[in-house]
């Protein structure tokens, strides 16, 4: 990586917002005038095709330099994130008739052998993760992950938030290895660059279901692009592709900023972009936009983007781009259908009356939602299919109630105070601090989508995890209140 420690030119930034902004209108017109998606394909397809080669040239060469210095935990993630791979959609009632299928059979191994691995190091005093596990951010998601398991005594399926919730505490033990393991905050970054790329393939595998099964990756008549980008191998809803968009975007845009090699990063934002737009997700597309303002605050540069974002605001007023944002951003929905939030409301409003009948303790850890409120007061619901509640926080006060709530809350708020205070301790343009700008994007788009996913604590919550260990690590290791002081000058090396 050949970062540069200096301040953050206003250039680059123009380039890389200008250029999403202009492409954006593009699709847009060119999508709104033409029928024929092969005369938009023709258009785009020759210069994509040319930055995708140079891409994947270059990011050889890249991945294979990550790989030599992969660690036994790298592999274990790698494991975690393979588990979380749908193959297989399923509706409630068939998740209850034949709860272990051939698939999750695959998974339960899979989490089974990480847990293994993980009580073999703790026993071969290898990695003494244990203690870890019950400190700081850490300590407050495993207090929640005991509550999940003993809710199993009251749980409206017990064996469903059994497994769950030891699924779970399989992954907060993992961050834990993690956090005790790594010595050096370039142990950290190479974690960060290690889940990207796995992003990056699972974001690819959405496009490469368009020249495989293109009726099943692009579902048609949605919104005013006519088409919708959707996972088909591995399975993924158009929410969960455009938070891929998202977070990529995240990342290449900050270090792009940071970066000598801005070409390779403006080829990924570029990619980053069109994910983001061909899904339609809304969700991620406002947890974007937060991110890049938290970004700028965070890398102290607001200034000269505000005024930017300021003209930019003016000329797309002046030209009427508005209307044609918002009739994107409608997504060809109706004003009830917007307002209902494609149905989540329905499902909130029945999940809240069921919290309110077992506020303490709720019905059981990731069994309320789906099989309480979904099952038995939902089958006037349409969305038979859902998993879940499709909100972080109201999902964990059915499922265990305040009692396991404040733990998860405590944790989210404490993972955002350990990021900012090394952010605005941390010399500007070091790894540190560059990597703390990233991960409080990040934090800010699952912020969002904590709103309308359960990604924080349902499996697997690895880009959540992610950043809390970040912070946590940073916490853990230079004390910020004797930042100064105790800081290694390692820590202000150049974002490399």
């Amino acid at each position: 990586m050949n970062f540069v420690q200096k301040s953050i030119e206003l250039k680059p930034a123009i380039i890389v917002v200008a250029t999403s902004v202009l492409l954006s209108v593009f699709v847009l017109i060119i999508s709104d005038r033409f029928n024929s998606y092969l005369v938009l394909a023709g258009v785009l397809g020759v210069p994509t095709s040319i930055l995708v080669i140079r891409w994947v040239v270059v990011s050889s060469f890249r991945v294979k330099g990550l790989l030599v210095q992969l660690r036994w935990w790298h592999y274990l993630w790698f494991l975690v994130f393979l588990s979380g791979l749908v193959f297989r959609i399923r509706d409630t009632n068939e998740a209850q008739s034949n709860p272990v299928d051939m698939w999750a059979l695959f998974r339960i191994t899979i989490m089974g052998f990480v847990g293994y691995v993980l009580l073999v190091r703790l026993a071969m005093k290898k990695t003494d993760w244990l203690p870890s596990m019950f400190k700081g951010s850490i300590g407050l998601l495993a207090a929640y992950t005991f509550i999940a398991i003993i809710s199993t005594l009251w749980s409206v399926y017990p064996m469903w938030t059994l497994y769950k919730s030891t699924e779970y505490l399989i992954d907060v033990a993992l961050i834990a290895a993690i956090v005790f393991s790594s010595r050096d905050i370039h142990d950290y970054k190479l974690l960060f660059d290690w889940n990207w790329l796995l992003i990056g393939f699972l974001a690819a595998s959405a496009w490469i279901g368009i020249l495989i099964w293109p009726e099943y990756a692009l579902r048609r008549d949605v919104g005013v692009l006519g088409v919708q980008l959707a996972g088909v191998l591995p399975a993924m809803e158009t929410n969960k592709v455009g938070e891929l968009g998202a977070i990529l975007g995240i990342v290449a845009l900050n270090r792009f900023l940071f970066m000598k090699d801005k070409r390779f990063y403006f080829v990924i934002f570029l990619m980053a972009m069109a994910t983001l737009i061909l899904a339609q997700s809304r969700s991620p597309i406002v947890g974007f936009l937060l991110a890049v303002i938290f970004m700028l605050f965070a890398s102290r540069r607001i200034g000269p983007f505000a005024l930017m974002f300021m003209l930019l605001f003016f000329l797309i007023n002046m030209t009427g781009i508005t209307d044609a944002f918002w009739e994107y951003f409608l997504r060809g929905q109706n004003r009830e259908q917007f307002s209902s939030l494609s149905g989540r409301t329905e499902g909130w409003a029945l999940g809240w009356e069921l919290f309110k009948l077992n506020p303490l303790l709720g019905f059981g850890a990731y069994a309320g939602g789906r099989f309480a409120v979904l099952t038995e007061l939902g089958g006037q619901m349409k969305n038979s299919e859902w998993s879940s509640m499709l909100n972080t926080w109201l999902e964990i006060l059915i499922s265990v109630g305040l009692f396991g709530f404040f733990f998860v809350v405590g944790a989210f708020l404490r993972t955002w105070k350990n990021l900012l205070e090394p952010t605005l301790a941390s010399k500007n343009g070091t790894l540190l601090h560059c990597l703390c700008v990233e991960a409080i994007g990040i934090l800010a788009l699952i912020s969002v989508r904590s709103m309308f996913t359960t990604n924080i604590f349902w499996h697997p919550p690895l880009v959540f995890f992610l950043v809390l260990g970040y912070a946590e690590f940073l916490y853990r290791n230079f004390r910020w209140a004797r930042y100064k002081k105790q800081l290694p000058a390692r820590a202000f090396s150049a974002y490399r």
